[in-house]
């Protein structure tokens, strides 16, 4: 939401020092009549460069691909991103907004030869 990369690795420091097991990365999907609006979306290589900042100082930390990777990175991004050190992905829906269909996440995982874990949770 106009953070400096510096900004974001920063961030990503601090948070190494908790040690987090999971680490969810969101990215800006301006809503209409919302204070956000009228920001821009992050130019994915500035996404993908957050990514790396955070894997750099998160080694061990499961990080979490989640809301706004859609409008953000498409479709090559999100592969650059996995590729890059995103180890988990939210698919489906998010509470707000619409996201890719299981199968296009499911289907690209496949293609990446990455290992599925499914995790089921009931609220």
């Amino acid at each position: 939401m106009g953070e400096t990369l510096q900004q974001r690795a920063e961030f990503a420091a601090e948070l190494a020092e908790l040690g987090p097991d999971e680490v969810p990365l969101n990215f800006l999907n301006p809503r209409p009549g919302t204070p956000f609006a009228d920001l821009e979306v992050m130019p994915v290589g500035d996404a993908l460069k957050a990514v790396a900042a955070f894997r750099l100082a998160l080694p061990r930390t499961m990080l979490r691909f989640a809301g706004g990777r859609e409008i953000t990175l498409g479709d090559l991004g999100a592969k650059r991103g996995i590729l890059g050190g995103i180890n988990a992905v939210i698919v489906g829906n998010y509470l707000t907004t619409l996201g890719r269909p299981a199968e296009a996440d499911l289907e690209l995982l496949d293609e990446l030869q990455m290992p599925l874990k499914a995790l089921n949770a009931s609220l």
